[in-house]
């Protein structure tokens, strides 16, 4: 038996843009009608997405408009992903956030567009030296932006991979105009934004990586680098508004599956030994605690766990301990210091034990779940029904988390509903 994941492939050597990103999920095969349906939700008056056939250095692809209140016929006013006609004045993460967590979007969708603002605007506020409070968005800010952003987690949802691979990107070189005036390509807040992610070093002129198309691919990015190991399913490509002579302008998307053999160990335990991190803070919001944890993660930690401590003068407070492999070890250590309000950590070595781990598929009543296994001396210990699979499928089934749960556990549901005979 064996399973498969969902590799989504997103190739930004030529540059990349919201609407670029958002194109080449499109033409990949996301649903424009449902991408509409959230962007309207948003409640911005007037603004609608609209979709073209181009070329591009004569390669076929899909150019997504979005197109603003009072320039309904003027193809010259459509987004190019750099802001349009709302953004004079720029907008707050505080008003951003409440646009989209008023709109009738999943909450998936919700969640992931307000992560990738919040880095926007943390981004923004460090290179401008402001608190992220007092930040204005003024190209990322405006409506067409936001509908990007909004727009290109839709798609995502809706084509559901189970890991994005993001190219490495090319940024472009020259110069930018923005609100605040000339800036060198990348700006400063693309600059910090690329942290951690591979670069082309290509020297393309112009801006070719806008602020959101970088807050988007480095917020969505599972991993770094070429084309995975896969069997091809689909391909798209998504325009951007100019025309360039060195190579097509387009976001090229490419979706496939792997084959991951059940009852194959898939997290290592040749190698037990870890570093444990660990370090306080008396000072950082919830906010931050999650954000920092998420950041954690993504630059390597196989485990972070919080505990509330009492600090000095009578303070309380939170330890966070990371657990992360020796060759990890510098970048869990730097998004500790960067991304938390910590002066300063400990860390040692030690050894761990680990049961071999397997990833199985139960068939249920609402749908196939993955379940994780885990066995000790080739006999199974316990098995765990993966989270997010079963999340999604309550929320397509509208059941209780809990049934699809006990269903994929292999516990017959007590709560789903039955005939009841009246009394008489």
């Amino acid at each position: 038996m064996s399973d498969h994941e969902t590799i989504l492939w997103l190739d930004a050597t030529a540059g990349a843009s919201g609407d670029m990103i958002l194109g080449a999920l499109v033409d990949l095969g996301a649903p424009l009608t449902a991408i509409k349906k959230a962007v309207a939700s948003l409640g911005l008056s007037g603004l609608r997405l609209t979709r073209r056939a181009v070329v591009r250095g004569a390669v076929a692809a899909t150019k997504i408009d979005v197109r603003l209140p009072g320039h309904p016929h003027d193809d010259h006013h459509v987004h190019t992903g750099r802001g349009g006609s709302d953004h004079h004045h720029g907008r707050t993460l505080g008003a951003i956030r409440r646009i989209v967590a008023g709109a009738r979007i999943d909450p998936a969708v919700r969640d992931r567009a307000l992560v990738i603002f919040r880095r926007l605007v943390e981004a923004e506020g460090e290179a401008h030296g402001l608190p992220a409070a007092s930040v204005h968005l003024h190209e990322a800010g405006a409506a067409d932006a936001i509908a990007d952003v909004v727009g290109v987690c839709a798609a995502l949802h809706a084509i559901g991979p189970d890991r994005i691979v993001v190219s490495p990107l090319t940024t472009g070189s020259g110069t930018v105009a923005c609100a605040h005036g000339l800036y060198p390509v990348p700006g400063p807040a693309t600059s910090l934004l690329l942290r951690g992610a591979p670069l082309t070093g290509v020297d393309a002129a112009g801006e070719r990586l806008t602020p959101t198309g970088a807050a988007i691919l480095t917020s969505i990015a599972n991993a770094y680098g070429g084309l995975p190991p896969m069997t091809l399913t689909g391909v798209g490509h998504g325009a951007g508004a100019r025309e360039y002579q060195e190579r097509p302008n387009v976001v090229r998307a490419m979706l496939g599956t792997r084959a991951i053999d059940e009852g194959t160990v898939v997290a290592a335990t040749s190698d037990p030994e870890v570093v444990v991190i660990e370090f306080t803070v008396d000072d950082a919001t919830p906010q931050l605690l999650a954000y920092a944890i998420e950041r954690l993660f993504a630059a390597g930690a196989l485990d972070v766990h919080t505990g509330s401590v009492q600090m000095k003068k009578g303070r309380s407070g939170h330890q966070i301990t990371a657990l992360t492999k020796p060759g990890n070890f510098e970048a869990v250590t730097r998004a500790a210091l960067v991304e938390t309000t910590t002066l300063g950590l400990r860390f040692r070595s030690e050894r761990r034990l680990e049961l071999e781990r397997a990833i199985e598929k139960v068939s249920t009543p609402y749908g196939v779940i993955r379940v994780k296994v885990g066995r000790l001396a080739g006999k199974e210990v316990h098995r765990t029904p993966e989270f997010e699979d079963c999340a999604a499928a309550a929320r397509k089934h509208r059941v209780p988390l809990l049934a699809v749960q006990q269903a994929a556990a292999g516990k017959r549901s007590s709560t789903r509903p039955t005939a009841r005979r009246k009394r008489r």
